[in-house]
């Protein structure tokens, strides 16, 4: 059985959706930034890797971006994060001053509007009057969400934005 909305509801609903799509929009922004900036690590310290020799402790030459953590931390930090800095400005034009980690600040981004976006299914739910699944959900979304309310929370959602 459906519940009937107030007017007051279907407007704040309405509303709620707009604002909805604006953190729909937000949240691909900053997966593509992040993902890009992701890209742009990997082949600063891939090029690294490929145009110098740098060795494991254990002797083994390194060859992949990934493995950079095996040389020893003089070498990593001496040689190859001096290195790294200068192929970013090199080959992007980028001033890496963030401890080489140039994802960071992305993935800050993306977890942030990952949370902005799942707190539209806890908006919906309080102007739905379900303020208790609301509250326990909100503090799902502050803390650990686990596979069982994650999957609730995508289903409140779709849901919503489906105008059911």
């Amino acid at each position: 059985m459906a519940k009937t909305l107030t007017k007051k509801q279907e407007e704040l609903l309405y509303l709620l959706r707009l604002e909805g799509l604006r953190r729909e929009i937000e949240l691909h922004e900053a997966i593509e930034a992040y993902e890009k900036a992701l890209e742009i690590e990997k082949a600063v310290r891939q090029y690294v890797i490929d145009n110098n020799e740098y060795y494991s402790e254990d002797g083994e030459r390194i060859t992949n971006w990934d493995c950079d953590y095996l040389m020893s931390e003089e070498v990593f930090v001496n040689d190859y994060l001096p290195k790294v800095k200068t192929a970013y400005m090199e080959l992007y034009g980028i001033d890496n001053p963030l401890n080489f980690v140039y994802s960071s600040p992305m993935l800050e981004r993306k977890l942030k509007a990952e949370k902005a976006y799942r707190m539209i299914a806890v908006d919906f739910l309080k102007i739905l009057g379900r303020q208790e699944e609301a509250a326990q959900l909100e503090k799902a979304i502050k803390g650990y969400l686990n596979p069982k309310l994650e999957a609730k929370l995508m289903s409140i959602i779709r849901s919503f934005i489906e105008g059911k």
